[in-house]
């Protein structure tokens, strides 16, 4: 069930017995209620295009970070994620929660957010690898210019996803 419309509350059928009020869940009053047979991957990834095409474009956070969002989950859809696109996904939330200028941005990764973390399966059964398989060396690539430049200092390499670039040496 999604409580308070698309940016509110996605509660699995094990949190049924939670209260619908300020305190525990809180509504706008609206409910949306999806049966058995509803893929929760697939009502989280509609979400995230509603939410990329009603981001206005304002702030950086929310306009490139919803178009993240949505390629990641269209990426798990055709069967070529894996968990770093899951990983991405929730570094893009906790981005928009503290970077984003109003409500739709801090709240756009909510019903993804939520999905992932309460029905989990849904996702993993699409990935390709339960592991991160880099398509591109970007540290080999650049070994020429190292080369050509005359620098080989750690400074001058990508080491890892700390960087952010998701590349293993």
């Amino acid at each position: 069930m999604q409580v308070s419309g698309a940016s509110g509350v996605c509660l699995a059928m094990h949190e049924f017995s939670r209260r619908i009020a300020f305190e525990d869940v809180p509504t706008a009053g609206a409910f949306m209620v999806f049966g058995a047979h509803r893929d929760m991957f697939e009502v989280a990834r509609n979400f995230a295009h509603f939410f990329a095409h009603e981001s206005c474009g304002f702030c950086t956070p929310c306009r490139v970070g919803t178009s993240l969002v949505v390629r990641c989950m269209d990426k798990i859809a055709k069967g070529l994620g894996s968990q770093h696109e899951i990983r991405e996904i929730f570094r893009i939330h906790r981005l928009l929660n503290v970077a984003s200028h109003c409500g739709l941005g801090q709240a756009a990764c909510n019903p993804v957010f939520d999905t992932l973390n309460k029905f989990r399966p849904a996702y993993e059964r699409r990935l390709r690898s339960l592991d991160f398989e880099p398509a591109f060396d970007l540290d080999g690539a650049l070994a020429s210019a190292r080369q050509m430049t005359g620098r080989d200092d750690p400074g001058a390499h990508f080491v890892g996803e700390s960087q952010g670039f998701g590349v293993h040496p």
